[in-house]
């Protein structure tokens, strides 16, 4: 008699799981974004205060942003995007990719973040053309629209994310952004 019990309950907890898992926790699709950051940078070897005040002189650049990042079912996906940014050394335009994990939450709230060690940035254009960079990527929360048709992103704290060039210079920064996803194929979730 226990051995059925425990067997009934395993069975309904797997079984209302699994309802939850298709109705939550499943993303599907190729989403086109495009979205504006603004950032501040210092010497990673001074870097930020605790309070993310910098304990040094800053750059501040902006950039946009415009590529495509694909959802998975399995709560993974990939992200390539391409940039222009500007500061007051000029501009330059660069290519970057990284892989994702996320997970979605009660009232579809999506979470995401980028896979360590997968982000990979290269300089096309400007007066560094030719370096290739990696960076911490912040992580980002965001609302699903009906039909997950549409998402939207934000920063959910300030995020010092630290910035390493081929040619040896690091960088510590914080940036602020709100990126608008639209999905262009893929299946209603």
């Amino acid at each position: 008699m226990h051995r059925f019990f425990i067997l009934v309950v395993v069975a309904t907890t797997t079984a209302s799981t699994a309802a939850f898992a298709d109705d939550h926790v499943r993303l599907r699709g190729t989403y086109a974004f495009t979205g504006m950051s603004f950032c501040i940078r210092d010497s990673a070897s001074l870097g930020f205060n605790p309070n993310f005040t910098p304990k040094g002189p800053v750059k501040l650049f902006s950039y946009t942003v415009e590529g495509v990042m694909v959802f998975h079912a399995d709560g993974t996906g990939t992200v390539n995007a391409g940039d222009f940014s500007v500061d007051t050394g000029g501009g330059e335009t660069g290519v970057s990719s990284y892989q994702i994990t996320y997970t979605i939450g009660p009232d579809d709230k999506l979470s995401v973040k980028a896979v360590p060690g997968t982000y990979s940035h290269t300089i096309l254009t400007g007066p560094i053309a030719g370096l290739t960079q990696v960076a911490e990527v912040a992580d980002a929360n965001g609302l699903i629209g009906e039909g997950a048709r549409t998402i939207t992103f934000v920063h959910p704290a300030p995020t010092v994310q630290m910035v390493t060039r081929s040619d040896g210079n690091q960088y510590a920064q914080i940036c602020n952004g709100s990126p608008i996803y639209i999905r262009i194929s893929g299946e209603d979730r």
